[in-house]
């Protein structure tokens, strides 16, 4: 008999671990493993939880097999980011040579860690992996790109903080991704969730030191790249707030401030947060992020690239890409691989269930349109046209493209 009985916060750590796990193993595709790390954790907090509230539930063995999956792949993810140390190396031995010829014998040279425990990291992410979208990356190459490239063109300065905004599931790490990777930049992607748990009680001293090393590093002319995913979390509007939060939001402000400082007015230093609920953050906050930029549902368009390219790599026959993108108006590019996901699982498991699937040499048969459109059936969409309505609402007020 189960210790807890309400369905309703059972159905809910669910799905929070659910989300959780998705953004952890699309996180893990793209390589970025600090991301995908910290998802990974709190899918398994999540897990854990659940069990605790209800030991008798029938999916009790396999949450606890996913578990124990999660914390050996944080395990694998944390031991590849401690032996991938080409690019830290690299650094701190810039570092290293840049201290002893200037006489200086600061620490700095150990500095090759940030407070958040991210070593330098470069994405590996590039412009094909953003489907459609084509306004938001010219965006995001004026606001960064050009100003990396050729800072002698821009004597009045650019923009330092760009603000992604927009439905979960369009894109938006993967585009602060691909952008890091154009400009060669070293890419540092954190989430609230990893800030306020690594710098409670100190978190305005350890907020300074984060950005004075990244300043240190973008002084040495290697473009930098700070994101923050679900920056609402951290910035947001909150009707009560414990000192802490407030020092630690007042103290990144100011941080932000000083990246238009004189000193610092030509380093390739960013910030770019993302965030799927605008209206939640401080006003303070928005007028420091100059490019506020607005990532759409998919269009018509962009829904054929979408099931081209996530079922690239998949044999198939006979695939209607109009009749799927039409079929799909309200989903988001994660609603999509999803239903391409589904729709491969379905045919994979035919072939096991037929008993030929160990058999040398066999192949599921080919995906059809048929498949794809009983997914679509099975999978309902992320986004309403009112909720839609909501950010283009938003995107009127604030927009600054």
């Amino acid at each position: 008999m189960s210790y807890y009985s309400d369905p309703e916060l059972l159905n809910k750590l669910e799905a929070i671990a659910l989300e959780y796990a998705n953004r952890a193993v699309e996180a893990d595709k793209k390589g970025i493993k600090p991301l995908a790390i910290s998802n990974y954790q709190k899918a398994i907090e999540s897990l854990t939880k659940f069990i605790e509230l209800y030991p008798d539930s029938p999916l009790k063995h396999v949450y606890l097999k996913k578990i124990r999956e999660y914390r050996y792949r944080v395990a694998f993810l944390k031991g590849a980011l401690s032996r991938d140390a080409n690019e830290a190396k690299a650094y701190a031995s810039f570092i290293t040579k840049r201290e002893i010829s200037s006489g200086n014998g600061s620490s700095l040279k150990s500095k090759e860690i940030t407070p958040l425990g991210i070593k330098p990291y470069k994405s590996k992410v590039t412009w094909d992996d953003v489907v459609g979208l084509e306004d938001v990356k010219r965006a995001l190459r004026q606001a960064i790109l050009y100003p990396t490239k050729r800072p002698d063109l821009f004597p009045l300065g650019w923009p330092r903080g760009i603000l992604l905004y927009g439905p979960p599931g369009c894109g938006k790490t993967t585009l602060a991704a691909a952008i890091s990777n154009e400009i060669d930049g070293y890419f540092y992607p954190i989430d609230a969730s990893m800030i306020m748990s690594k710098w409670l009680g100190e978190g305005e001293k350890n907020v300074a030191e984060l950005f004075r090393d990244l300043r240190e590093l973008a002084s040495t002319g290697t473009p930098v790249i700070l994101f923050i995913d679900e920056v609402d979390s951290l910035l947001g509007i909150r009707v009560q707030e414990v000192g802490g939060e407030v020092r630690i939001r007042n103290q990144f402000l100011k941080e932000m401030d000083g990246l238009q400082d004189k000193d610092n007015f030509k380093l390739p230093l960013y910030v770019i947060a993302s965030t799927n609920k605008p209206w939640a953050l401080d006003w303070g906050f928005i007028r420091r992020f100059q490019r506020r930029i607005y990532v759409p549902m998919p269009s018509l368009e962009d829904r054929i690239k979408l099931f081209q390219y996530f079922l690239r790599d998949v044999r198939k026959e006979d695939i209607d890409y109009q009749h799927l993108a039409k079929l799909t108006k309200g989903y988001t590019p994660s609603d999509i691989r999803d239903i391409c996901q589904l729709a491969v699982l379905e045919v994979v498991t035919e072939l096991f269930e037929s008993g030929k699937a160990l058999e040398q040499g066999s192949r599921p048969r080919p995906l059809t349109t048929k498949d794809l459109e009983d997914a679509i059936k099975r999978i309902m969409p992320s986004v309403t046209s009112e909720i839609e309505a909501v950010y283009l609402k938003w995107a009127e007020k604030f927009k600054a493209f």
